[in-house]
């Protein structure tokens, strides 16, 4: 966030449940989130209220689910196996929810949620999102687009940013719109909304 170029404007909702302040038309509201009452005053502003929110960032998921993981275990104790489930339970709730606000009565162009990467499973191990449980295994079913995000070396020694879209060499991925390819080259969010729904500039004159 701190690095995105966006000008930011901070909605403190954890002190006081009112409406964001106005980012203007190149601005970004940013919320910190301390723990997961924060979350929950969000959604219920942004489902509850006209908003003029275009998109909604999530970073990231790995960490909003250690929140949900301090909010369900007991202080000073491990998880038990009931918590295990409410976490993946909460996690997915949480991904369904975002999802959500492309459909609902103040939708917003996209929503994207962020998270770390780890190689998951034994006898065949995929590189996955970082989440506890079997919500790393659950996710990919509940978006669109999941991309893994790796940097690439050329000869010359230039650094690249790629983006792999699909279940390629141990990586879960995927792109259930079918338009965006196999790999991207120094993705971005509105590269890859140009390669779904068509150039911004087309929209418009359109």
């Amino acid at each position: 966030m701190d690095f995105t170029p966006s000008r930011k404007v901070i909605w403190d909702i954890a002190r006081s449940n009112t409406q964001p302040p106005d980012p203007g038309p190149d601005g970004s509201v940013v919320v910190t989130v301390t723990d997961m009452d924060v979350v929950i005053k969000v959604h219920q502003w942004l489902t509850q209220s006209a908003h003029p929110f275009k998109s909604i960032v999530v970073d990231s998921l790995t960490e909003m689910q250690m929140r949900l993981k301090d909010r369900i275990k007991t202080p000073g104790q491990q998880m038990k196996q009931n918590d295990w489930g409410e976490l993946t339970d909460r996690t997915i709730a949480l991904i369904r929810t975002l999802r959500d606000y492309t459909l609902g009565i103040h939708p917003v162009d996209v929503a994207v949620i962020v998270c770390g990467s780890a190689e998951k499973g034994a006898d065949h191990p995929m590189i996955r999102p970082m989440l506890q449980g079997s919500a790393a295994e659950k996710i990919m079913g509940y978006v669109d687009v999941g991309a893994y995000l790796s940097v690439q070396q050329d000869a010359d020694g230039t650094v690249e940013r790629r983006a792999l879209f699909a279940q390629l060499n141990g990586v879960a991925a995927k792109d259930r719109t079918g338009r965006l390819g196999v790999t991207m080259d120094g993705p971005t969010i509105p590269a890859m909304l140009d390669k779904i729904y068509g150039p911004e500039e087309e929209k418009r004159s359109g």
